[in-house]
């Protein structure tokens, strides 16, 4: 009877810590980061969002990667709803090897909104020039906006609290 119940709170542990699980457990929440890092900047437009809590979730992740939708563990994105250059992107991949190819599309997806606004909002462009790419540990990171460095120290932030 010993072994059994030793061999079964070995199993719940596991269940319970997610051991022999593929998905990253030290992944904050979506919600709260984005919250966090909208704050550090308060000359953010009026942002609209999109993440992976949401039903249309991998379909709304194509505006902003072209990463294989497979490899996220969750992702946000806020976006000017005025149409300006203000964006902030982050995608937790699932496997840490995953985040330069995670990085490279979001360097991509800026790329592609440099193009758009240089053409209907030149004004616009610097702000996207500025703007900054980054990863780190299982996260890609886009932030476009203001103050870049601060909305990063938010995300570090709220990252260095969670690990």
């Amino acid at each position: 009877m010993k072994k059994f119940l030793s061999k079964l709170l070995v199993i719940v542990a596991m269940i319970t810590c997610g051991c022999g699980s593929s998905r990253n457990t030290e992944i904050v929440s979506m919600y709260d980061l984005r919250v966090a890092m909208e704050a550090a900047d308060d000359s953010l437009p009026s942002m609209l969002n999109a993440s992976s809590a949401e039903e249309n979730a991998e379909e709304n992740f194509k505006n902003i990667s072209d990463l294989d939708y497979s490899k996220v563990d969750s992702y946000f994105v806020s976006y000017s709803e005025e149409g300006l250059a203000d964006e902030i992107a982050v995608i937790a991949v699932k496997d840490p090897q995953d985040v330069k190819e995670a990085k490279e599309s979001l360097e991509d997806h800026r790329d592609d909104r440099y193009k758009l606004l240089e053409q209907y909002e030149p004004e616009e462009v610097k702000r996207i020039e500025d703007g900054i790419v980054f990863s780190t540990g299982s996260y890609a990171v886009l932030i476009i906006c203001d103050d870049p460095g601060a909305v990063r120290a938010a995300f570090e932030d709220a990252v260095s609290g969670e690990e």
